[in-house]
């Protein structure tokens, strides 16, 4: 049996949302939608209340992570609406169809808070480096099949696209050892424009599942022994790459 999935992330509602309901408005049912962060657009309910009666037509189940522009201070009447089942630092198991999954949800962290974040968010940089450990020893807690649903990168390899520069303040490296050493499907977004959207190593990955720049959601197929199948392609790393230098050790 499979598990039938499709994963998305930055619709920014309202913003994109027109392009999201065309594109998916022929897919079908899935067995699950799972969605790597930023639904709304700056935090406005009305975007994620228009989104919701779209998604109520793709799956009876929703999980949802927070993404930047899910303000924290909506995320409670987010929440009220129901429909969307929200992981915030948070770890549940699901059987769809047989097939169990150990689905990890959190926000993520950043190597480099952005300007902003140093300014408005005490402690930013400790609390990063406090839920990067967490969500190692998470990862690391179980050799079940587990999806990491995250909205910041949790590896520089899926950031191909984007500025260099900025790569700092779209993800993180120090999750890549743990998800290719366990067996992870690890769906994240964030990365508007990246170009390298899915790469494997063994029987993990890690996907960039945003929205924009390539404007379709990814379909998977998920059994009990890991991916089966995904709708885009998937580029192999050499496994003692994992965790090894990027292009920013070598920029001053």
């Amino acid at each position: 049996m499979v598990a039938r999935i499709l994963a998305t992330a930055d619709i920014h509602s309202p913003k994109y949302f027109p392009r999201f309901r065309e594109t998916v408005r022929d897919l079908g049912k899935f067995d699950a939608v799972l969605i790597a962060g930023d639904l709304m657009e700056d935090g406005r309910i009305e975007g994620l209340k228009i989104l919701i009666n779209e998604l109520r037509r793709l799956s009876d189940t929703i999980i949802a992570v927070p993404g930047n522009e899910d303000y924290d201070e909506v995320m409670p009447r987010a929440r009220e609406l129901g429909v969307v089942r929200w992981l915030d630092d948070e770890v549940i198991k699901l059987t769809i169809n047989d097939v169990t999954l150990r689905i990890i949800g959190s926000r993520g962290s950043l190597e480099k808070p952005t300007t902003w974040q140093l300014r408005h968010i005490p402690h930013i940089a400790d609390t990063y480096k406090r839920r990067v450990e967490w969500l190692k020893r998470t990862i690391n807690s179980s050799r079940e099949l587990t999806i990491l649903l995250i909205h910041y990168a949790p590896t520089f390899k899926t950031l191909q696209g984007e500025d260099p520069r900025i790569w700092p303040s779209l993800g993180v490296r120090d999750l890549e050892n743990a998800i290719f050493s366990n067996n992870v499907i690890a769906i994240h977004g964030h990365a508007h424009n990246s170009v390298v959207r899915c790469v494997k190593s063994g029987n993990s990955c890690i996907v960039n599942a945003a929205f924009t720049n390539i404007w379709k959601p990814i379909i998977l197929e998920v059994g009990n022994d890991g991916l089966r199948s995904i709708s885009i392609d998937c580029q192999e790393i050499r496994r003692e790459r994992v965790g090894g230098p990027s292009i920013l050790d070598f920029m001053k």
